[in-house]
């Protein structure tokens, strides 16, 4: 998730790692989301070496001026696939990496979306399904661990199905509001405010 969010910021517009990670700190990511401000430049790194992004301003020796980088057209390609594969992912947990929409609403057309998603709530439907008929089984020791668990199981399968539903419910309203976000990235320097 992290290439992809700072590939998503990249194509909004060219800017430095120091400002992605103001951005991050100022929204309290790493408090919700598994994107941590730290792993920012290691990733930026990365991305140039793949040619995903390519740095447009190099500071001359012994300036403090920042590293400007861009979005390639490699980047873009790459950067639609990561939305793709990460709409399809299931949800993690309290800080799971899919609650940060908006990078992947940006870069997938409104019909791929909510392709992907029905795609995802028939699996996770057969998911809880076999899930289901292995608890079944169990059914002779209501009490063990095992029944405990699976039971657990099916309650998140439910939730993820819930929340993957409700998201498609308010899709176009999610669609608006990422095109607000875009907006307020590309007209805002980060660097500007404080923590």
């Amino acid at each position: 998730m992290v290439q992809l969010f700072i590939l998503f910021f990249f194509s909004i517009k060219p800017t430095h790692g120091y400002e992605i990670q103001r951005f991050i700190s100022l929204n309290r990511m790493s408090e919700w989301n598994n994107i941590k401000s730290g792993s920012i430049y290691y990733a930026i790194k990365k991305l140039e070496k793949d040619g995903y992004i390519s740095m447009i301003d190099k500071p001359e020796e012994g300036e403090k001026k920042k590293q400007i980088y861009e979005i390639t057209q490699k980047g873009r390609d790459v950067l639609k696939i990561l939305a793709y594969k990460e709409m399809g992912r299931p949800l993690q947990g309290a800080a799971s990496e899919k609650f940060l929409l908006y990078p992947i609403i940006a870069n997938l057309q409104k019909e791929e979306i909510i392709e992907c998603v029905e795609n995802h709530i028939s699996d996770l439907k057969e998911q809880k399904s076999r899930i289901h008929d292995w608890r079944k089984e169990k059914e002779q020791n209501p009490c063990s661990m095992e029944v405990i668990t699976l039971d657990y199981m099916i309650t998140t399968i439910d939730s993820q199905i819930s929340w993957h539903r409700l998201m498609l419910d308010n899709l176009d309203k999610i669609i608006q509001e990422t095109e607000e976000i875009a907006v307020l990235i590309k007209e805002t320097n980060f660097m500007n405010y404080e923590c």
